[in-house]
């Protein structure tokens, strides 16, 4: 009872940010500035909404942050579990240097590598193009080590198996691993949607163009130089919050499968 009265203190604590904005969201810029500040709005106002739609181009850059963040994941999914599929399936020289030098990659904070980063993607001539925020994000260790532990789970006689029916690699890993690895596939398209949805500090460093900007990067230019419209803010937060929130509900069981099945354990 009391582990149970814990988690519910902490499931309203990290919820209460989350309430204030969508409550705020619906509330007129002179009631946000009200003091004594009031919890429901006195009168539901649409205002935010239709300033996020009107004046700040919410669909241009909904649509530059679902390009980049569908694309990335497509593309990180595949590099993951076929990497994760090689490394803890595959037979080559090397194999234990290289999952150990995948391994330590693990260790290596983001901050660290922005400067080589941004380097890298200057000499590929990607800075100003949403590409430069899809291809450093092909891979990701955490997903390839999430994917090496689950493949680990996968017997070998199936693969056997299909070798002595001539079966190759490819026909293998699509025919036989890919629709084996479902959960797998559902965790790691949440984590990297996510985590490409939510991210603000490579675009700011890539990103000039405001006609290019993601909805963080949008969202962090809505303070204006004189005054802040909290009502739109709160709305344009509401209105990121829904994509993440959508995909992770309609994938949530195959997610919890791929978390446990790939050694994630909460």
């Amino acid at each position: 009872m009391l582990r149970k009265t814990f988690i519910i203190i902490l499931v309203i604590i990290f919820m209460l940010p989350v309430f204030w904005s969508v409550i705020s969201s619906f509330k007129s810029i002179s009631e946000i500035y009200n003091y004594p500040p009031t919890v429901f709005p006195s009168k539901i106002s649409f205002e935010g909404y239709l300033r996020v739609f009107k004046d700040y181009n919410f669909m241009t850059y909904l649509n530059n942050t679902l390009f980049v963040a569908v694309i990335a994941t497509v593309i990180t999914v595949l590099v993951c579990i076929m990497t994760g599929y090689g490394l803890a399936k595959g037979s080559f020289p090397g194999k234990q240097l290289l999952t150990n030098a995948m391994l330590t990659t693990l260790f290596i904070t983001a901050q660290i590598m922005m400067v080589p980063l941004f380097i890298v993607i200057k000499k590929l001539e990607l800075v100003n193009s949403l590409w430069g925020l899809i291809i450093p994000a092909v891979y990701t260790p955490t997903g390839t080590f999430t994917a090496i532990q689950y493949m680990k789970d996968i017997p070998d006689e199936l693969m056997e198996s299909a070798k002595i029916d001539g079966a190759n690699e490819w026909q293998i890993f699509w025919k036989i691993i890919m629709p084996l690895s479902k959960p797998l596939v559902a965790a790691l398209a949440i984590f990297s949607f996510t985590w490409r949805w939510n991210d603000f500090i490579l675009p700011l460093i890539v990103i000039n163009d405001s006609k290019l900007y993601t909805i963080q990067l949008a969202l962090s230019s809505l303070q204006g130089q004189y005054s802040i419209p909290w009502n739109a803010i709160m709305a344009f937060s509401t209105l990121a919050i829904v994509p993440t929130l959508v995909i992770f509900l309609l994938f949530q069981k195959l997610f919890m499968r791929g978390l446990m099945a790939g050694g994630l354990k909460y």
